[in-house]
């Protein structure tokens, strides 16, 4: 089940949360919290009842170890098998194929690929459990019961693509009598937040993938001018169609009552690639700070160790994303962009000073991302400098035409229809209209504080408010085709 589709806005969500807050209200808080994680469930697990074995596997093994540790005593072994059972999983599920197939190159064997389907939210659901275990080996986690941690991994909001929740974050507000009252300024909150994020993925998000899909299927086709926007394009969706998915799930948090950390942060707004990285994926960066970069010395023994901690994590992640020679080629030039800034931290330091130094930066980390996410979403590494290729070739033959009728949907039907009655010469004056105007929405929308802050900040005026309604109306009416959220793959 999908956060964009009819049957979750209109039969899921109304269900639940009806369901959750009359519990509470009755003082029956175990049997609300049960409703919510059977809810949870049957979300995750809508349409195919093997990720329910998967996931409640997944729980009762981590759950068991977590006992024994309490019980047994061998800490570090329970925690050992817990963390090598949840990277087996993971390995299998996301990475077996792609390790098969570099040892048939490598080896030149011939050993069959599984084609493995790769379960929604399994590397989100499995870092929320290695992080918890973790933390049990460190003694800095209880055991909980079962039901509490069930519902801590299965929380629907982010169960898909996150956030990444630590324990100590969710657990406490499953048990504080004092989130289960209902709260209207919450729940108003929440809807506002959901909404925002909805129209993030529909209407922004989506639009912009038309574009991308058409640019990445025909890469030699494109010319300069449409390799630039392709480029942008898919930097924008990106952008709005994950961090529509976390302003869905922090929403739909708030609407029970429950908090959700904050996922982005402006990235866009960045001054450098360490910025930046402070800004997107926030709950990521911090699982990858707290369990991979400081146990392994962080900044604390110099500056050669530092760089290579920051390599060695950059590189992890870029495994996490995907199985896949772009995501790891990613990934290690997003690390030694940051060691490269770390190297040049004095001179850098000087052009900050000045208001254009700060935007001569901001321009440079924003051209910098966009050619990182084009090695991000290209389907191989040879498609790598094929687009790199076309973006500098200095061609002018009109392929931009064909990205922007690519861009056609239902919402241009009338603008089209009015222009062409103008001048019938004019007809896809509309497909260009509609480019420039995406790009330009996008990139004002990604320099605006995302709605969570703002909220938090009492800074959303009114008038946001009443722009939202008709906004979210045109949304729900354009969901009838589910487009699946990026990191959901992920």
């Amino acid at each position: 089940m999908y956060f964009n589709s009819y049957i979750f806005i209109f039969v899921f969500v109304p269900l639940v949360v009806i369901m959750y807050h009359f519990f509470n209200k009755m003082n029956r808080y175990t049997i609300a919290q049960i409703v919510v994680l059977i809810m949870s469930l049957i979300f995750y697990s809508f349409g195919n009842i093997k990720l329910l074995i998967l996931i409640c596997g997944s729980i009762l093994f981590n759950h068991l170890c977590s006992f024994l540790m309490k019980k047994a005593g061998h800490t570090v072994f329970f925690a050992s098998t817990a963390v090598v059972f949840d990277l087996g999983l993971l390995f299998y599920f996301k990475y077996f194929d792609f390790f098969i197939s570099n040892v048939n190159a490598l080896a030149k064997t011939d050993w069959p690929l599984k084609h493995i389907v790769l379960p929604m939210g399994i590397s989100f659901y499995t870092f929320q459990q290695i992080a918890y275990i973790i933390d049990r080996k460190r003694d800095e986690a209880p055991h909980y019961s079962l039901l509490d941690y069930a519902s801590f991994v299965t929380f629907f909001p982010q169960l898909v693509a996150g956030p990444i929740v630590s324990h100590d974050v969710l657990v406490p507000q499953f048990k504080d009598e004092k989130k289960k009252v209902f709260n209207w300024a919450c729940f108003t909150k929440g809807l506002f937040i959901f909404m925002t994020g909805l129209c993030k993925k529909v209407l922004i998000a989506d639009i912009l993938s038309l574009g991308v899909d058409h640019a990445y299927d025909n890469i030699s086709a494109l010319d300069t001018p449409a390799a630039f926007c392709a480029m942008l394009l898919f930097t924008f969706q990106l952008y709005f169609d994950f961090s529509g998915y976390s302003d869905m799930a922090i929403g739909l948090g708030l609407m029970m009552n429950i908090d959700l950390p904050l996922n982005f942060d402006s990235p866009y707004r960045s001054l450098s690639i360490r910025e930046f990285w402070q800004r997107w994926h926030i709950t990521l960066n911090a699982f990858f700070v707290k369990y991979v970069y400081i146990p392994l010395g962080g900044s604390r023994k110099g500056s050669i160790i530092r760089k290579r901690n920051v390599l060695i994590v950059f590189l992890l992640s870029g495994i996490w994303h995907g199985a896949d020679w772009t995501f790891i080629l990613w990934g290690i030039l997003n690390g030694v962009m940051i060691v490269l800034e770390d190297v040049f931290k004095v001179q850098l330091e000087k052009i900050d000073r000045s208001k254009a130094g700060k935007l001569i930066r901001h321009i440079c980390c924003f051209i910098l991302i966009n050619m990182l996410w084009v090695i991000f979403r290209c389907d191989k590494l040879q498609d790598v400098p094929l687009f790199f290729s076309r973006l500098f070739s200095m061609r002018f033959d009109g392929g931009i035409m064909e990205l922007a009728k690519a861009m056609n949907n239902g919402l241009l039907y009338i603008p089209r229809t009015v222009i062409s009655k103008i001048n019938r010469e004019w007809y896809y004056a509309a497909d260009m209209i509609n480019i420039s105007f995406m790009l330009v929405l996008s990139f004002v929308i990604s320099m605006r504080k995302e709605a969570a802050v703002s909220l938090k900040e009492g800074r959303e005026r009114a008038e946001y408010v009443y722009m939202l309604i008709p906004l979210s109306a045109l949304a729900v009416v354009s969901l009838s085709k589910v487009v699946v959220f990026l990191y959901s793959n992920f």
